[in-house]
């Protein structure tokens, strides 16, 4: 399975925030979006990064409350993985987790164009396994030949 199947059935919809958002501003666009991720651009529209759950715990943990005053600049991984929509669902899953990252932008000719999470993965992964199981299972049933 490919990232834009994955794309194509959750939606492409990218939350997008400039650079110089505070991390208290972050934090509330998350929350209302219910999401745990943000895709930080530079002023011209070009992806700088993502700041996520981890990296607003982190700063909070170093920094307490002050924190917040924090641009997402200071804590989004510069030059971060991303993924193209014609890769594969596993290729995602190990740049995952050999990177320690659960959001990848998904970008084409340097457009972000969508965002997958580990949960996507997963879900798209249990989706082929399923269906994977279900074709073995009718292939199991089909009728032997005397002949075989």
């Amino acid at each position: 399975m490919r990232i834009q199947e994955v794309i194509k059935a959750k939606g492409n919809r990218v939350i997008t925030v400039p650079e110089d958002t505070t991390l208290k501003e972050a934090t509330k666009i998350m929350e209302a979006h219910r999401i745990g991720a943000l895709v930080v651009l530079v002023p011209d529209g070009r992806l700088k990064g993502v700041v996520s759950e981890r990296e607003i715990v982190s700063a909070l943990a170093r920094c307490g409350e002050g924190a917040l005053a924090l641009q997402v600049r200071e804590l989004t991984m510069l030059a971060g993985p991303v993924v193209a929509p014609t890769d594969s669902i596993s290729s995602a899953m190990e740049i995952m987790t050999e990177r320690r990252v659960r959001h990848l932008p998904v970008v084409q000719q340097q457009t972000v164009v969508g965002v997958i999470s580990i949960g996507d993965t997963v879900k798209a992964r249990l989706s082929e396994k399923i269906t994977e199981n279900l074709v073995l299972q009718e292939i199991a049933r089909w009728p032997r030949s005397a002949t075989a």
